[in-house]
């Protein structure tokens, strides 16, 4: 997982271009709302640190070996998610909450970008996360015997 960083940077940046899409198109549905842009702003904002937060919990997981990071760096982003949501709808327009969600999205959507399209159908790069050299063989189960099973046979 050499590329790690780069690749978080590739996805952060396919976030905010569909962010950036995601207004252009908006514009002739709701015109040019303030509120719409300011949740929209509100919640690519979010997603993106939530991201960082999702990375961050995951390394620290891989290098201590324990599940409580990821647990904690759970809870802390949905409350993130959570109170990002509750301001936009509070702001009193329903186009920042609006908005607000279709910023969650972004991220999701360039992560799908980014796999299916960069990375797996025109393979314009490598996937740095693939770091296999060659294919791995899994062992078949179906050769255990576990004496307490309690399936009938």
């Amino acid at each position: 997982m050499t590329n790690l960083k780069k690749f978080k940077k590739e996805i952060v940046k396919y976030a905010l271009f569909v962010a950036l899409l995601a207004e252009i198109i908006s514009i002739p549905f709701v015109g040019v709302k303030l509120a719409f842009t300011g949740g929209l702003i509100v919640g690519t904002a979010v997603t993106v640190l939530n991201f960082n937060l999702l990375v961050f919990s995951g390394e620290k997981v891989m290098s201590k070996g324990r599940a409580m990071p990821m647990v904690g760096g759970y809870f802390a982003r949905l409350v993130i998610y959570g109170a990002s949501f509750v301001l936009c709808v509070k702001l009193g327009e329903m186009f920042a909450a609006i908005g607000c969600v279709a910023g969650f999205v972004t991220i999701h959507v360039s992560i799908l970008f980014t796999y299916l399209v960069v990375y797996g159908l025109i393979k314009k790069k490598k996937n740095p996360l693939n770091d296999w050299t060659e294919p791995k063989e899994w062992n078949d189960l179906s050769v255990y015997d576990d004496e307490d099973d309690d399936w009938p046979k």
